[in-house]
């Protein structure tokens, strides 16, 4: 079945996209293709275009959505995945919740949306169980759902390969219980933790467990749905969250300047959206803020180097202690989402560096382009050799329609460090947006090289959350559209 003359494919993705929620753009339709032409052929069809045809002509059944959705989703992750998250989770968002609810009635209502085989919720059943030495005086409630149904069905087995525990700490093995062969099953007082259910995010309304919830987890699922139904999404998890929920998404996945209701927060890399927040006018300090990551699309956490290579020299190296007090304050602020009064207290401080540079971030979260450029300048006057600060100016030019100047910068930021992952993919969108598809394809073609030093399943610091086999896919994809042209 070849699929370079399938015409019923664009119509095809389309239908998946109402009905599943799965978005496969142009760049796609060759995968979509392999993967529905093994499900023809496992239904007797000789002709994909046929199959897709008698598919679309009537609303699926349940056992042509298990079927599609076994086909079409990566049912496949791993246990802690995304330590930023779950630190946050464990060491900021709970804590804060069960003292609160210690003193108001002991229940919590967890959601994770997407959650495949099932080692997202249980990983939350478990830290839950670290930091509850009254557990069974609670009421916890902690859904997984999930549309695919094989997925959900490993989940509630609740048995694991070792595949399943890949970069996971040492001490997360006391709650599992071997079963020789490399397979470890979930512990009872876990796995009773832990409820599933199969659901549509794309059709189903959802139901009395989907309500009230005080944290919803739906990390890595958006990415491949369309705009529409990614706002659509948010507005139904904004409904089910209780006032001041929090929802964990990817740092990528939605698009934080145009939601409502939602007042973002950035935790050294995890993104977090809380509903309903009333915004504070001064941010509380508990102790040294971690550099801040910045929301700009793709951009290098503040205070951190490119994966593998030290800080730039001079002013931004100051110890902590060496620091003025505003720039603690600074940090903290720009933790909370308060752009305003992160900008305010940074600039207090203008002869370091590190300060216009997080200004620069916070007026660039803010929209406010133009001063994000001309805090961003300053900062580089002082501090010229700092790498993440050209990236930063490239992304602001970009976003101000200055492509030559995006590109100038990203360049500098090259000559400087060579091996900048992020600065080679950068320039590739450039060039590719441009039509200059040559030289869009020799950057990616970098990048995919520096991404070949990495495990798929790592965490690129740099990329907002994004691991590196995710990002290795993405670059092949756009790849694969400059070579269709």
């Amino acid at each position: 079945m070849g699929d370079d003359h399938h015409h019923s494919l664009p119509t095809f993705a389309r239908f998946i996209a109402r009905n599943m929620g799965l978005h496969f753009p142009e760049t796609r339709l060759r995968e979509l293709a392999q993967k529905m032409s093994a499900l023809a052929r496992e239904a007797g069809f000789e002709d994909l275009d046929n199959y897709l045809f008698q598919l679309m002509a009537a609303p699926l059944s349940q056992e042509q959505l298990k079927a599609l959705s076994g086909a079409l989703t990566i049912g496949e992750t791993y246990f802690l995945r995304d330590p930023k998250s779950y630190r946050v989770l464990e060491r900021q968002v709970l804590p804060a919740l069960i003292d609160a609810r210690r003193r108001g009635g002991k229940t919590l209502k967890i959601w994770s949306a997407g959650c495949a085989t099932g080692e997202e919720p249980y990983s939350i059943a478990i830290i839950l169980s670290r930091l509850l030495q009254d557990l069974p005086d609670w009421k916890i409630t902690l859904l997984g759902t999930d549309i695919n149904e094989e997925a959900l069905e490993r989940a509630q087995r609740g048995v694991y390969g070792k595949w399943s525990f890949r970069n996971a700490p040492e001490w997360l093995m006391e709650y599992f219980t071997p079963l020789g062969e490399g397979q470890f099953e979930v512990a009872p007082r876990i796995r009773q933790m832990v409820h599933f259910s199969q659901m549509n995010l794309a059709a189903d309304a959802g139901n009395a467990l989907t309500g009230g919830v005080d944290i919803i987890f739906c990390r890595n699922v958006m990415l491949y749905f369309h705009a529409e139904l990614i706002e659509k999404t948010v507005a139904r998890f904004h409904a089910a969250l209780k006032q001041g929920g929090w929802l964990f998404v990817g740092p990528t996945e939605v698009d934080h300047q145009k939601l409502r209701g939602f007042n973002c927060h950035y935790f050294d890399g995890a993104l977090l959206l809380r509903k309903g927040e009333p915004r504070r006018k001064t941010p509380q300090v508990a102790a040294p803020a971690v550099a801040p990551q910045a929301p700009v699309a793709g951009a290098v956490p503040a205070g951190a180097s490119p994966a593998g290579h030290p800080p730039s020299s001079g002013a931004s190296l100051l110890q902590a202690d060496q620091r003025p007090e505003s720039v603690a304050l600074a940090r903290a602020a720009y933790h909370a989402g308060e752009y305003h009064e992160a900008a305010r207290l940074a600039l207090s401080a203008p002869h370091l560096p590190e300060s216009l540079a997080l200004a620069a971030r916070c007026y660039a979260n803010l929209g406010r382009y133009q001063e994000a450029r001309e805090q961003c300048e300053k900062a580089l006057l002082l501090e010229r050799l700092d790498v993440r600060t050209h990236y930063l100016l490239s992304m602001i030019l970009e976003q101000l329609g200055d492509d030559a100047g995006a590109e100038a910068s990203l360049k500098r930021a090259l000559y400087l460090d060579h091996d900048y992952l992020l600065a080679y993919f950068a320039l590739g969108n450039l060039c590719r947006k441009r039509g200059e598809f040559r030289d869009a394809a020799q950057s990616f073609a970098n990048a995919l090289r520096l991404l070949q030093r990495h495990d798929p399943a790592e965490v690129l610091p740099e990329a907002e959350g994004i691991t590196a086999g995710m990002l290795t896919q993405l670059i092949k994809g756009m790849i694969a559209g400059l070579n269709r042209r």
